[in-house]
C-alpha cells in the first residue's frame, strides 16, 4: 500500500485520530484529507509569541468566533464546537513548531495536551480531529 492509500484509509478514522508528529509531506496529507472530505488548516507558528500568539494563529486559521476569550478554557471550547466549519472532520497541520516550542515550552505542551483531549472528544461524535 502506498502512503497516499494509507492516508486515505487512516484520516477518516476518528478512532485513530489524535496529535502526531509526521514525516509525511504536508501536501500529501492535505491531498488525502481533502479526498476524504476533511477540512485542512495549516497554522504557522513562526511568528507566534507565547500563548497569545498561539491563540491568535489558531483563531485566525479556524475562524474562531469574535467572542473567543483567548484563554485555555475558551480555546478548548472553540475546538470542541467548530459548528461554524464544514466537513466530516478536521486536520490541523502545525508548522515551525520547534522554534515556538523552544521559546514557549509550557504553552506548547499545554496546547498539545489540549489538542489531544479535543481529538478524544470528537471521537465520541465519530468525527476525526487530527
Amino acid at each position: 500500500m502506498n502512503p497516499m492509500d494509507s492516508l486515505l484509509n487512516l484520516l477518516p478514522n476518528s478512532k485513530r485520530a489524535g496529535v502526531y508528529r509526521s514525516a509525511i509531506d504536508a501536501d500529501k496529507i492535505v491531498a488525502a484529507a481533502n479526498s476524504a472530505g476533511l477540512q485542512v488548516f495549516k497554522i504557522d507558528l513562526a511568528k507566534a509569541r507565547g500563548k497569545s500568539g498561539l491563540f491568535d494563529a489558531f483563531s485566525q486559521a479556524l475562524r474562531f468566533p469574535k467572542h473567543f476569550g483567548k484563554n485555555w478554557d475558551a480555546f478548548n471550547d472553540c475546538l470542541t464546537d467548530l459548528a461554524w466549519l464544514d466537513g466530516k472532520g478536521w486536520v490541523i497541520i502545525l508548522t515551525n513548531c520547534q522554534l515556538f516550542a523552544a521559546k514557549h515550552e509550557a504553552d506548547f505542551d499545554m496546547a498539545l495536551d489540549l489538542l489531544e483531549g479535543v481529538a478524544v472528544s470528537w471521537q465520541e461524535d465519530g468525527k476525526p480531529f487530527w
